[in-house]
Order: C-alpha cells, then structure tokens, then sequence
C-alpha cells in the first residue's frame, strides 16, 4: 500500500513535471478533459439540430 506524504490526502495525487508546468500556465487536467468533450457536444448540438429539422419537415408537408 502506498503511503501518503506531505499535503496529499490519497496516493497518486502528487504532481508530474507536466502538470507543474501546465498548471502555471492555467491548464488544469479538467480543463483538458472539457476539451476534449467538445467535439462530442457539438456533434450532439448539429444532431439536435437536424432531428428538429425533420420533424419541422414532416410536421408541415403532413397535410399537403
């Protein structure tokens, strides 16, 4: 079993060389992780989109 050492209350919670150097710039590891879920969410947004579309289109051509 890991023991913990200084502030960090679990084992694993201490900091790398790259999350020193990205934290001074801001860059927090959810940051990076809201990143990468964009690309999801705004196929979710187009998807969205288009479904309302379609039913907008069969809604109004129902009765023509």
């Amino acid at each position: 079993m890991s023991k913990t050492t200084g502030e960090c209350p679990a084992a694993g919670c201490g900091k790398d060389f790259v999350q020193s150097w990205l934290g001074k710039i801001g860059i927090t590891r959810s940051l990076l992780v809201s990143l990468a879920l964009v690309p999801f969410a705004w196929d979710g947004v187009l998807w969205f989109r288009d479904a309302v579309a379609t039913i907008w289109d069969s809604v109004t051509t129902w009765g023509g």
